[in-house]
C-alpha cells in the first residue's frame, strides 16, 4: 500500500505536468495533502466516485508515460552510476591524495547538488 503511494508520488513528480489541470488538483490533494475522497470530491465538484476514478486513470496513465519514456528507470540508473564513480573515488582518495583526485570528487560532487 505505501509503496504503491510513494511510486504514485514519483510518477506525479517525474510526469504529472503532462496530466489535465483538473487532474494535478486532484492527486495534489490526495498526494500531498492527505485529503480524503470525500474531501476531494467536494472541492472538485464531483462525486466522491469520480474523484477515485480520477485518481485511478491518472496512475493508469501515469504508468503509460514511464513505460514509454522509462525517466525514472533512466534517473534510478544514473543515480546508481554515480554512487558508483562516488564510491570508486573514495577508495582511490584512501590509496592517493592526489590534488588532481580531489578535483574530479569536487566536479561530481557538483554535478549531483544540482540534480
Amino acid at each position: 500500500m505505501i509503496d504503491d503511494f510513494l511510486r504514485l508520488s514519483v510518477l506525479f513528480d517525474f510526469y504529472g505536468a503532462l496530466l489535465t489541470d483538473k487532474q494535478q488538483e486532484c492527486l495534489r490533494m490526495h498526494l500531498y495533502q492527505d485529503w480524503s475522497l470525500s474531501e476531494i470530491a467536494a472541492a472538485l465538484n464531483i462525486s466522491r466516485q469520480a474523484a477515485y476514478d480520477m485518481i485511478h486513470r491518472c496512475e493508469i496513465t501515469l504508468e503509460k508515460y514511464e513505460n514509454k519514456l522509462r525517466l525514472i528507470e533512466k534517473h534510478d540508473a544514473l543515480q546508481n552510476a554515480l554512487k558508483d564513480i562516488l564510491s570508486d573515488i573514495d577508495l582511490l582518495k584512501a590509496d592517493y591524495r592526489s590534488e588532481k583526485v580531489r578535483d574530479v570528487d569536487r566536479k561530481i560532487n557538483t554535478l549531483l547538488e544540482t540534480r
